[in-house]
């Protein structure tokens, strides 16, 4: 009976190693850096179709994160008062329904008034926020399975030894680096 020794090979470079070139593609254009190694690592050579896919998932988390931010930054004060030029007090913590709209109460020449621009109620953003906060999390998972599965493909490549928490740590803690370290081995 013959056994097969497959010899194992390590990383060449180092997780936290820096390397101006993979670091600053890392960084950057993640989806470019993706991309190059997942059409290396598998012998069909897709990579424009690579590059769609992580940049529709990077995007609509970004996405996601800047509507979560403009939800916060135009939620209703606290207070609901009937007029804001009644408040003598700190204006910017009441709103108040003008013509079925929700307005913040704002200072303009040290008088109270209601604000143009409308506000969107407590229950409304918390709402959205949960649900956004669900699908950013869903994209980040994506990002994670596909960073996960592009550094498993490059270790059966390149035959590197390794343990799955340090590719788990690998790809959710420094996801940026994983990649820079795995565009090193190309």
């Amino acid at each position: 009976m013959e056994y097969n020794i497959i010899n194992t090979n390590k990383w060449s470079t180092q997780l936290c190693t820096c390397d101006a070139e993979s670091c600053f593609l890392s960084c950057i254009v993640p989806c470019h850096v993706y991309a190059k190694i997942k059409s290396y690592s598998t012998s069909k050579r897709l990579y424009c179709i690579h590059l769609f896919i992580y940049t529709i998932i990077y995007i609509s988390i970004q996405q996601l994160l800047y509507s979560q931010h403009y939800l916060n930054s135009h939620m209703c004060p606290a207070h609901l008062t009937d007029n804001c030029i009644s408040i003598t007090g700190d204006c910017e913590t009441y709103y108040m329904v003008v013509d079925d709209i929700l307005s913040s109460c704002t200072l303009k020449n040290n008088i109270c008034v209601y604000d143009t621009h409308s506000c969107i109620s407590h229950e409304d953003a918390h709402k959205s926020s949960s649900i956004f906060l669900i699908v950013t999390i869903i994209g980040y998972a994506c990002i994670v399975c596909l960073h996960y599965s592009i550094r498993e493909q490059i270790k059966l490549k390149q035959t590197i030894s390794g343990n799955m928490i340090e590719d788990v740590i690998a790809t959710t803690c420094c996801s940026t680096c994983g990649l820079a370290q795995e565009y090193r081995e190309l």
